[in-house]
């Protein structure tokens, strides 16, 4: 993988978790829940392809950190705090994933508190990886 397909993965990333704030103001809850969930997703498989892995054919996120984890593709201080994340935060990162499932296929939609939970713990998933983008490998 080319380090220009990982930081347009990333800049991908970006533009979605900008579009899931923007539909969440007009309380477009189930596309916004959506696009948090592709920008988490996109971020992660960015990070691999920057460290030269090819990207895991999946849509969890919770199996994307744990590539990145038992691959060791951070540093090891890094990888503890992603560890840390995923820990503190697992139910917000079921409640992410699930949104996908739902957000497409389900017959409910997502409310207003589901899809605020996916859209804060996208925010910080991105954010922790620009924030680690230059430490990768």
């Amino acid at each position: 993988m080319s380090i220009e397909y990982a930081e347009l993965l990333l800049e991908r990333a970006k533009r979605y978790m900008h579009s899931a704030k923007r539909n969440f103001e007009e309380k477009l809850y189930d596309v916004s829940a959506l696009e948090a969930e592709i920008a988490a997703q996109l971020a992660l498989k960015a990070i691999i392809a920057k460290c030269g892995f090819h990207i895991p054919r999946t849509h969890r996120i919770r199996q994307l950190i744990s590539f990145i984890i038992e691959n060791e593709l951070l540093p090891k201080d890094l990888i503890k705090k992603l560890s840390e994340l995923i820990m503190r935060y697992r139910s917000q990162f079921i409640v992410l994933e699930r949104a996908r499932e739902v957000s497409q296929y389900g017959a409910t939609l997502i409310d207003n508190d589901e899809a605020e939970i996916a859209l804060n713990i996208a925010k910080k998933l991105v954010s922790l990886i620009e924030e680690l983008w230059s430490l990768a490998k």
